[in-house]
């Protein structure tokens, strides 16, 4: 589960593995420079007798690695292209590698998608050591990139849920604070149009992708205007919500008009999208700034433990997006030990016949978590 200690266990996993002459080197792959240069850190930190290098950012060091390969670590952006290029390079380089190489992948979901599958069969699964780090390892609804993470990098060897890190005290209990929204009239005649032109080209016989009719119908809810009315009922009472919080979006349309309603209620609040300086994510963490608006940016990996307070003003269909922006206020808090957290979410009241119910399904989910109690060890 998120913030249960994967980059810790990979990290012995590691160690035993070197201490025991199995492996000479390590390849470690995720996505995001933010996740990288965290892992950079704790690479240097954790194996200051080898040698490390990194590709990616302004870093392009993968030849060094090639030349310079025992005892040597490489921190490398996961893109098939980069990896394509690698295992090149090591299936030239004298020896053969495939049985002392290490490779790590982080948030190993994502190296389930078409680039990886159509550039990367078959030539990951030939090295011994491979292991793939997640708190959500399947990829849903995609059999092909689930396939291949099974084949390429193997099967789940170990579980441990948030249901089994909030009992353990790993993780801190939390409230879930689910508010009920309704779409205005015009956006319920958006819907109603999305649907007619799918219907039209349907009947007429072109090309029709009822996915791309569902991704449409998701992005009016995702974007609806009452959600910000019930959001500021609620934080009107309880301003304390957006203490520590992170905020999650669709689009920066939306962010921008979020931020009117902000400003009433603090100044200690930025954005932190695909443009914004990384120095934002730095003073949240420091605590120069109380609340942080962004899309996806924050959702994989980085560990910001002060972080209470999740509000999903987008949520996917898909329990692995949930799981990861949630799981960045479980973590716990050394300089806050009672810690519990808040997780305030949107629920559409009336749900149309082309609705799906997860809207539905996420409440009966979230409520059944934030329902886990740890178990206090007994004497």
């Amino acid at each position: 589960a998120t913030g249960t200690g994967k980059t810790v266990t990979a990290i012995k996993i590691m160690n035993r593995l070197f201490d025991e002459s199995k492996i000479k080197r390590t390849v470690i792959t995720m996505y995001g420079n933010d996740l990288l240069e965290q892992w950079a850190k704790q690479m240097r930190e954790s194996f200051k007798t080898k040698q490390i290098y990194y590709h990616y950012g302004h870093n392009k060091r993968m030849n060094d690695f090639i030349m310079h390969p025992d005892e040597a670590i490489l921190l490398i952006s996961r893109d098939s292209n980069n990896l394509t290029k690698l295992l090149s390079n090591l299936e030239k380089a004298p020896g053969d590698y495939k049985d002392d190489t290490l490779f790590i992948f982080d948030e190993v979901h994502g190296a389930g998608s078409h680039s990886f599958v159509e550039n990367l069969t078959g030539k990951i699964s030939p090295y011994k050591y491979r292991l793939g780090l997640s708190a959500t390892p399947e990829r849903e609804y995609d059999d092909v990139g689930n396939d291949f993470l099974l084949n390429e990098i193997g099967e789940i060897i170990f579980e441990f849920s948030l249901e089994d890190a909030i009992k353990k005290g790993i993780l801190c209990e939390f409230n879930y604070i689910p508010l009920s929204y309704t779409l205005t009239e015009a956006e319920k005649q958006k819907k109603k149009k999305i649907i007619a032109a799918f219907n039209a080209k349907k009947e007429n016989g072109e090309p029709s992708d009822e996915t791309e009719m569902f991704t449409q119908l998701s992005l009016v809810n995702k974007t609806a205007i009452n959600k910000i009315e019930e959001f500021e009922a609620l934080i009107s009472k309880r301003p304390e919500l957006l203490e520590k919080s992170i905020i999650f979006v669709q689009t920066m349309e939306y962010g921008r008009q979020l931020q009117e309603l902000l400003i009433k209620y603090t100044d200690k609040y930025h954005t932190y999208y695909a443009d914004d300086e990384k120095i934002n994510l730095e003073n949240f963490a420091d605590g120069k700034i109380n609340c942080l608006l962004t899309c996806k940016k924050v959702s994989e990996g980085i560990d910001i433990s002060s972080v209470t307070n999740i509000l999903l003003f987008a949520s996917d269909r898909s329990k692995l997006v949930t799981t990861q922006r949630i799981g960045r206020a479980l973590r716990l808090d050394k300089n806050n030990p009672d810690k519990r957290a808040n997780v305030i979410d949107f629920i559409l009241e009336d749900i149309g016949e082309n609705d799906n119910n997860a809207d539905q399904d996420r409440k009966e989910w979230l409520t059944r978590l934030s329902q886990t109690r740890r178990i206090e060890d007994e004497e």
